[in-house]
């Protein structure tokens, strides 16, 4: 359907593409990677008609429509945003306005047989089309695609310039989906959007009967949705068939082929060479060193590959470990006028926790964030630091702190305490500043640098609690790796906000749920927090999960206590200290219920590993080990409380 052929473009003497070709079938999925400025945004603009070329074609019929949503400046109206929604009709309306013209027509008097016939026959033909086209789905497509992205029915008639950026782009992501195109360019279509909204653009994705070009930073929405991968390397497209997962292990090994071929070449090139020096001078060897000059001639010279990013290890100033509670909520209250954020809440944060927190925007993350940092005060109740915690909080506008006219090394150094100073440049580049880039000045940096640059200068401090909001945002994979890696290699407590399912998945070791003024602590990894909030188990209100422990509970714990325990458990556990509380008949009920699902969800993990495809991905295979274990473990804890009880009954009868 689209063929790209002898591509060049370039900017201000920076080459982007040279003699490039690419392709795009009817019905493919397909993702565009490279590092920020590497021309994928730049390609999207091109095949949209939006951006000339220097040199080659672009091919696509005149019948294919194609529809394009920018990263930024894309134009909405000045109506509702149901109306921007229904501007993917336009089409369909018009002919719904004539149609309605014909009607008025066809109801004045004194029309003469020819007229009649005229507008009864063109009033049929509208209504073939219109039923053809659709036309009576419109609003029924109109409120899924908007509900689907998170606007509330009430936002439908808001006029669409009052919103905020985030949310006119999704209404700009709405109107796009909505046409229907034949072939669908998205630049970065997850930004703003937050996990329930992510879910739902990959399931309308993945349906999506036509083909799409994607370029995204989230690896986990990537290997839900594509099919291919096209990556921007050395001015050229290579082509990938899989997933993004596929993409990776593949790009490894090609590199690592390449990387043979080169060292090859390079040890032939050298030893014709030394055959070379050795005998130009011999005359009666004239003929052969000849041969061989001309063979260097000819020869096609390979180019080092480019090596595919890997993790840099990085070493944390110093600092003392915070106690066993790190942070704690008692009783807080927030409001903003009539707006309760939080009524009441409680939570208790462990030292070495990772902690997710997780709910639709403006159910109060961020908040609850500057709250726990001591940035913001509740209106009622108080947030605790740990004993020795030392809290260091990256906010989302953090990189517009520093000073614009530092350079990249001098903002993070002034952060360093004197210890750690031969340690900057090492954890510069591990957040991808190295060579010249760590002498760039803060005022020329782009929104994924400064953000790498920001999570640099906060992890110099010595600190014992990191409170990470979208720390993501605006980062390529290969600096979301790095920061991941980072991270997971962090020997305090981490809370952290993200909308990157990939990262949850790698860092969450507990999931707090914020929304409708409470707090639910899911305890275990974030896809275990999936599996209880499946409707099966009753969402939220099930026994599966419940309100964040008050300091009388357990709360959200780290490596220093036991993690995934059911909720059925703990409230049996966390009942005996309140007061009567339940009594032991139905102490023991609630564990026999646990139990049961503990066994289900233990057979469940066995059938999925006794299945041979399941370890060609070791990340999977590891991750239903572990979960395997888990219920092993619960099990093994939940059956001793048990036989308490039911000692302990037996003495009582």
């Amino acid at each position: 359907m689209l063929r790209v052929t002898g591509l060049q473009k370039g900017f201000g003497g920076q080459r982007l593409f040279r003699a490039t070709d690419w392709f795009v079938g009817r019905d493919e999925r397909v993702a565009l990677f490279g590092p920020n400025g590497s021309g994928k945004s730049t390609l999207l603009r091109i095949v949209a008609g939006l951006e000339g070329v220097d040199g080659g074609a672009i091919d696509l019929p005149k019948s294919v429509r194609v529809g394009y949503l920018p990263q930024s400046g894309f134009v909405l109206g000045a109506g509702t945003v149901r109306e921007e929604a229904r501007e993917a009709f336009r089409d369909v309306l018009a002919l719904q306005d004539q149609l309605q013209a014909v009607e008025r027509e066809l109801a004045l008097p004194h029309h003469g047989p020819d007229q009649l016939s005229a507008l009864t026959v063109r009033q049929a033909e509208l209504h073939e089309r219109l039923a053809v086209l659709g036309a009576h789905e419109i609003e029924r497509e109109v409120h899924r695609v908007l509900l689907g992205l998170g606007f509330r029915e009430g936002d439908f008639d808001r006029p669409v310039r009052t919103l905020s950026g985030g949310w006119q782009m999704r209404a700009a992501l709405a109107r796009t989906l909505l046409q229907r195109s034949q072939l669908l360019l998205l630049d970065e279509p997850t930004n703003h959007l937050d996990l329930e909204a992510r879910e739902w653009l990959e399931g309308y994705l993945q349906e999506y009967p036509y083909a799409f070009v994607l370029v995204s930073h989230d690896r986990y929405f990537l290997d839900q949705t594509i099919r291919r991968v096209t990556e921007l390397v050395e001015f050229r497209l290579e082509n990938y068939a899989g997933n993004f997962s596929y993409f990776e292990r593949e790009r490894e090994k090609r590199y690592e082929l390449r990387q043979k071929a080169y060292d090859e070449q390079q040890r032939e090139i050298a030893h014709i060479q030394r055959f070379i020096y050795k005998n130009r001078a011999d005359n009666k060897r004239a003929p052969q060193v000849q041969s061989r000059i001309r063979v260097l001639e000819k020869m096609e010279r390979l180019t080092p590959p480019v090596e595919p990013g890997r993790s840099i290890s990085i070493r944390y100033p110093e600092c003392a470990s915070s106690g066993k509670v790190a942070l704690e909520l008692r009783g807080v209250r927030k409001a903003y006028g009539a707006q309760v954020v939080f009524r009441g809440a409680d939570l208790k944060i462990l030292r070495r926790a990772r902690v997710a927190l997780v709910g639709p925007n403006g159910a109060g993350k961020s908040t609850l964030m500057r709250m726990l940092s001591g940035r913001e005060a509740p209106d009622a109740g108080e947030c605790v630091p740990g004993f020795h915690a030392e809290i260091a909080f990256f906010a989302q506008d953090e990189g517009t702190r520093f000073d614009p006219g530092a350079t990249v090394y001098e903002s993070v150094l002034a952060q360093a305490p004197t210890a750690f100073v031969p340690q900057v440049r090492g954890l510069l580049g591990a957040f991808l500043f190295s060579g010249d880039s760590v002498e760039k000045r803060v005022a020329a940096l782009s929104g994924g640098e400064l953000n790498r640059l920001a999570i640099a200068a906060l992890l110099v401090r010595p600190s014992n609690v990191l409170l990470l909001d979208e720390p993501t945002n605006h980062l390529d994979l290969a600096a979301k790796d790095a920061l991941l890696d980072s991270l997971r290699a962090y020997p305090g407590t981490i809370v952290f906000v993200s909308h990157d399912r990939h990262f949850l998945d790698g860092l969450a070791t507990h999931v707090v749920e914020v929304g409708g003024g409470d707090l639910y602590e899911y305890p275990g990894t974030y896809p275990s927090y999936l599996w209880h909030r499946r409707p099966t188990h009753g969402g939220k209100a099930a026994a599966t999960a419940a309100p964040a422990a008050s300091p009388k509970t357990q709360g959200a714990s780290g490596p220093d206590a036991p993690s995934g325990e059911p909720a059925a458990a703990a409230g049996a556990r966390a009942g005996r200290g309140r007061g009567r509380g339940p009594s032991r008949q139905q102490r023991i009920e609630s564990l026999e219920r646990a139990i049961a699902d503990l066994e289900s969800r233990k057979q469940r993990f066995a059938r999925v590993l006794s299945d041979p495809v399941l370890f060609a991905d070791r990340d999977k295979g590891d991750f239903y080990l572990r979960e395997h274990q888990e219920a092993e473990n619960q099990l093994a804890r939940l059956y001793a409380q048990w036989e308490k009880l039911h000692d302990g009954a037996g003495e009582a009868s």
